[in-house]
């Protein structure tokens, strides 16, 4: 059953409306709408509109409509058009009940026939780290030949002033015929000190202007675990890996406010041409999210819901739980602090530090990153700082990817519960990735939400059963059998892990094929409609803003996303091709493929580094801190 095949009766959208504004957070340019004859501001039209709302989504809609069968009425006829006044929906039906809304001030979209969807919501996305991995900030390096990587260098010097940083990623010497040195990027770099990050962010190569600024000389010593890598006379060839990376690492500078400020900005346009509205970002510090609220102050083309970085020990959760009392001035439909992200453990990976109940391949079972000298200290520390989340009010997310780890903080969850309800905050779990049937029993029945990501299982497709076994890469974020079992299901993409791509993930929901094709659980396969609900409905409700986001109804935010073609009509391995035609958030449009001049913007990374990146163990909380490199943001200068 679809969601879009429903067609409300007019009657009740006049009642839905008075409800949804009713319960929407108020705002001076909403307080006193106008009347339903008032033209609209933006109408679209000729389209195929998929609500996504109850009727569509949820379980109970079968039973709901063998009650009222008029409901039924008109399902086959899927609403054409849409209205929106002052950033709401005020009315959704054909082109002819909307046409007394037109005026001549009405701006019209014409969808083509196409597929209109609520805005999209990526659940779990550093959107500054993913900024900081695009040009002109960092420049892709991610060559088959050592002479193509050495005039993109060229290319990037010649436009960056004298005794300025250059930084670079994604090399590879799995592609390239030997690792770059500082003798091939003396000449085109000069005096502008040079790091590139290579792509599994284990190994950086640097020019000869960096190893003088680090001081690292033919009689450093490299510390303990790391490498200093030599030519045959005894001197650093610029290349460093491992514990060694952080000689350099250290008199590379920070970003700059400015900087991570052009970051965002690219990035949030980047996700406007992908049809996404709305974005969760993780692990903040609080002086990002000043950054943030100085920026949605300003005006944003996407919503965020930020998480601060709340560590792994009772220290830094406390510190956390004191930072989130910080006042926002900015519209919180715009910014909301939603509570605090905590990493639990590493990832089920070649680098085998996900907590797992089963042994990887070698016999190692992972650990958990919390603070404490065993399992049993690790679990009761994670305990005492979701209690100490849950009793400030905050909602937990937590990075939780092998079985053992979910099952710690499933409990530690229901503890807290039991000592202090409070259902509403919504607390979840992040990845998710070897969750057990046990597990999301209890999650279901708990209210305990998670979020997955698809499109990283896209892009790694069965890269992982050597360590995994195949059972395990088949069960590997196991859709089906959490929706089966009643949990809200939201996805991810995790960038910069990967480049955010939802139609990539619904694609890998649908089929369980990957970027190689290959086949991973078709019994973890789900329905088109369930899988764009995890982007939609699921993620509002993550966000807990699922009474004014997430669906398509009179009253809601005007956040949609309009595509090229209509997907009842596209082959699920093809829905990566359909483009996203317009975006609009808030009533405006902020990306309109079609009037766009120029080429579209884009952020872009090849698959090929990125698996093997995350296969290598470059999860997404390491990746993003390792990105920022440190930043300097200094909040006087927002004022």
């Amino acid at each position: 059953m679809t969601a879009h095949a429903i067609t409300r009766r007019r009657a009740l959208q006049s009642a839905t409306a008075a409800l949804a504004v009713a319960a929407l957070p108020t705002n001076p340019a909403n307080a006193s709408p106008p009347s339903r004859d008032t033209p609209a501001d933006l109408i679209i039209h000729n389209g195929r509109i998929r609500t996504m709302d109850d009727l569509g989504t949820n379980a109970q809609a079968g039973a709901i409509r063998a009650r009222f069968p008029a409901l039924d009425r008109g399902r086959d006829r899927p609403p054409q058009a849409l209205a929106v006044r002052h950033g709401r929906i005020i009315a959704i039906g054909s082109e002819r009940e909307l046409r007394h809304l037109r005026g001549r001030r009405t701006q019209l979209l014409d969808a083509g026939g196409s597929t209109v969807l609520p805005g999209i919501n990526d659940s779990h996305l550093h959107l500054s780290s993913w900024g900081l991995t695009a040009p002109p900030l960092s420049v892709d390096v991610d060559t088959t030949t050592l002479a193509e990587l050495v005039a993109r260098v060229a290319d990037t010097a010649a436009s960056t002033p004298a005794g300025a940083w250059i930084r670079g990623r994604n090399w590879s010497e799995l592609k390239l015929e030997r690792p770059p040195t500082r003798h091939d990027l003396d000449p085109v770099t000069g005096d502008r000190p040079t790091i590139l990050t290579d792509f599994t962010l284990h190994a950086v190569t640097c020019n000869t202007a960096a190893l003088r600024l680090a001081g690292i000389t033919a009689s450093t010593s490299a510390p303990a675990g790391g490498v200093i890598e030599r030519d045959s006379q005894g001197e650093p060839t610029g290349v460093l890996r491992e514990g060694a990376t952080a000689l350099l690492q250290a008199v590379v500078p920070p970003y700059t406010t400015a900087e991570l400020r052009q970051a965002i900005t690219a990035a949030t346009a980047a996700l406007a041409a992908q049809g996404v509205t709305s974005i969760t970002e993780p692990g903040i510090t609080p002086q990002l999210l000043a950054l943030y609220d100085h920026l949605a102050c300003a005006g944003l083309p996407v919503r965020v819901t930020a998480l601060l970085d709340a560590g792994s020990s009772r220290a830094t959760m406390r510190a956390a739980v004191d930072a989130a009392r910080v006042g926002l001035r900015a519209d919180p439909r715009l910014l909301t602090l939603a509570g605090v992200k905590i990493f639990a453990d590493g990832v089920p990976t070649f680098a085998r530090t996900a907590w797992v109940h089963e042994p990887y391949d070698d016999g190692s079972h992972g650990a958990m990153t919390i603070a404490g000298t065993d399992p049993a200290a690790q679990v009761a520390v994670l305990r005492q700082m979701i209690d100490l989340a849950h009793r400030a009010g905050l909602q937990v997310g937590t990075h939780a990817c092998g079985d053992a780890t979910v099952d710690a903080v499933v409990a530690a969850y229901l503890t807290s519960q039991r000592r202090s309800p409070r259902p509403g905050l919504r607390h979840y779990v992040i990845h998710g990735d070897l969750v057990t049937g046990e597990a999301l029993h209890a999650m279901a029945h708990n209210g305990i939400g998670v979020s997955m990501n698809s499109e990283i299982k896209f892009m790694i497709d069965r890269v992982l059963a050597p360590v995994l076994g195949d059972a395990r890469t088949d069960r590997h974020w196991p859709y089906a059998e959490a929706l089966r079992a009643g949990v809200r299901v939201a996805t991810g993409s995790d960038a910069p892990v990967v480049d955010p791509d939802w139609r990539r993930g619904v694609a890998q929901m649908v089929t369980r094929q990957g970027s190689a094709g290959s086949l991973s659980g078709p019994e973890q396969r789900i329905s088109l409609t369930e899988a764009l609900a995890t982007y939609t409905t699921a993620a509002a409700w993550q966000d807990r803003a699922e009474h004014w986001k997430g669906t398509l109804a009179v009253g809601r935010a005007a956040d949609l996303c309009l595509l090229g073609a209509d997907l009842n009509d596209v082959d699920p391995h093809d829905v990566p091709q359909v483009p996203v035609a317009a975006t609009v958030m808030a009533g405006r449009v902020t990306h309109d493929r079609a009037a766009a001049a120029g080429p579209a913007v884009r952020m872009t990374r090849t698959t090929g580094p990125a698996r093997e990146a995350y296969a290598a163990g470059a999860c997404c909380c390491s990746m993003s801190k390792a990105l920022h490199g440190g930043t300097d943001l200094n909040t006087k200068e927002l004022t």
